[in-house]
């Protein structure tokens, strides 16, 4: 009798110490020796205020994508046929320079890519990037600022240009902190 008692006690122990394990969100579950790090291009500071925002929230680390060539708000201005932004959209090839980054990528498992929205897409400094930065294997999680253009459209070019990433559906910021947890645990 002590035999079939003791038995359902370390069942009943397991059983409580698997659903506690099964009820851990996805963020928290996560390997501890994984690192993730937000890498972002901001311009007038919302997108870096969004990594600002989603690297508290994840523990991530954080880095600054530069331009060699700062973009000025005439570059920007993208109702001029002839403004560096809608050039860098209409030649698809155009990889402006970035300035070095101090990160060794081989240490992280997750990066957030983060930039704003120019021509319903990505930057062509995040293609710079993508170009130049071994990502294979690592888990990527785009994220645009825009108050009105929605993210799908970056997806679609990030995935098609970058089709051997292993890319995450974005989201658009402003978000609030529930969508981004929703987001992470997708």
């Amino acid at each position: 009798m002590k035999k079939i008692f003791k038995t359902i006690i370390l069942a009943i122990g397991a059983l409580v110490a698997l659903n506690a394990c099964a009820q851990k969100p996805a963020a928290e579950s996560k390997d501890k020796d994984m690192k993730s790090i937000v890498v972002y291009f901001t311009h007038s500071n919302n997108t870096g205020l969004a990594a600002q925002q989603l690297a508290q929230l994840t523990g991530a680390d954080l880095v600054r994508l530069l331009p060699a060539e700062p973009y000025s708000t005439a570059d920007l201005d993208w109702t001029n046929e002839q403004s560096r932004c809608t050039q860098e959209h209409l030649n698809q090839t155009l990889r402006p320079a970035i300035k070095p980054l101090e990160v060794d990528f081989s240490q992280y498992d997750t990066v957030y890519i983060g930039f704003p929205i120019w021509w319903h897409e990505e930057p062509a400094l995040i293609r710079t990037f993508l170009d130049n930065t071994d990502l294979k294997g690592k888990q990527l999680y785009p994220f645009c600022t825009s108050y009105e253009s929605p993210m799908s459209e970056a997806d679609a070019t990030l995935q098609a240009g970058y089709p051997d990433l292993m890319w995450h559906t974005g989201l658009r910021f402003p978000a609030s902190k529930e969508q981004i947890e929703k987001w992470l645990n997708e």
